[in-house]
Order: C-alpha cells, then structure tokens, then sequence
C-alpha cells in the first residue's frame, strides 16, 4: 500500500501517512474511509487533550488560504479528544470561605424526630422512613428485646422499616 495525504478534520492540516500506519488504522478503525473520517494529526491532538476546544484549535492551526468548517463532535468525542475546558480559577474565586449558617430550632422534640426520620414534609414516609440511631438497631440483632427498644427516638418515629408498631 502507498502512502497518502490525509486532512486533519479538526484543523485541516494535510499530512502524508505512510503505507503501513494506513494498513493498522484501516484495521482500527474498520476501513480506509473510516480512518479518513477519523484522522486528527498529531499537534491538534496535543491541544485538544490539554483542553482547549475544537474551534480555538482550529483557528490556531488552520492552514492560510483555507477556509473555517464545521468540526464532526461525535467524532472527536468516540476518540476521547472533546473534553471540557478547564476552569479558570480567579483569586475570588479561590478565596471563597464556608460560613456555617445557624443550626436549625425545633420547637419539639417531637417535632425533630418526625423530621429526621420522616424527612422534609414527610417525603422520606412513602419509602419507610429513615433510621437516626442504625447503631442501636443493629446492636440489639441478638437482643431478647426489641430492636428499637433501646432508642430515645422511638415513641415519635417514622421509620416503619424498623419500628413495628
């Protein structure tokens, strides 16, 4: 097999492939064609795995007297080259500092329980109800007791799951 000149289809850039790099790639990617349809040379790779996008790569690498076209993204995303850019990260950005808020007050103490096992509203109920004490209940597996027994949460908990009453 000869050798051919293959245009890049992200930058446009003509190279010559060899006879043999021909052979392997047909064998990868299925046929000639298919290669042809797929061939990225080697410097729009490098871009495009640092992360810059397909468009700047091609207005940096395009060829003069060649007009821009559009780039297939299907293609460079089954090659694994379409990623996205890197977030540029600014003092503000990079200074930003966690400030707790207030810890919320419930006027009971039913009412917390009803909302920690219960969830926001009672969404968590449908589901049945989720546990604040797992340790105790898979404590007491041996117990002669109940396994919820033990839990000062239980007189005021949603979760039938484990609560059987």
């Amino acid at each position: 097999m000869k050798s051919k000149v293959i245009s890049c289809i992200v930058s446009g850039i003509e190279k010559r492939v060899s006879g043999p790099t021909i052979a392997k790639m047909a064998v990868k990617f299925g046929n000639e064609e298919q290669f042809e349809s797929h061939y990225v040379c080697r410097e729009a790779r490098q871009l495009l795995k640092n992360r810059i996008q397909p468009e700047q790569v091609q207005t940096q690498l395009l060829p003069t007297g060649k007009r821009p076209f559009s780039i297939d993204l299907q293609v460079l995303a089954r090659l694994k080259l379409l990623k996205r850019p890197k977030v540029e990260r600014t003092k503000a950005n990079s200074n930003l500092v966690f400030t707790p808020t207030e810890p919320k007050q419930y006027d009971t103490f039913k009412a917390y329980v009803e909302e920690m096992t219960g969830g926001k509203d009672g969404c968590q109920i449908p589901y049945g109800g989720t546990c604040i004490r797992p340790d105790i209940y898979f404590d007491n597996e041996y117990s002669k007791e109940p396994r919820c027994a033990p839990c000062p949460y239980v007189e005021h908990c949603q979760c039938v799951n484990k609560n059987k009453r």
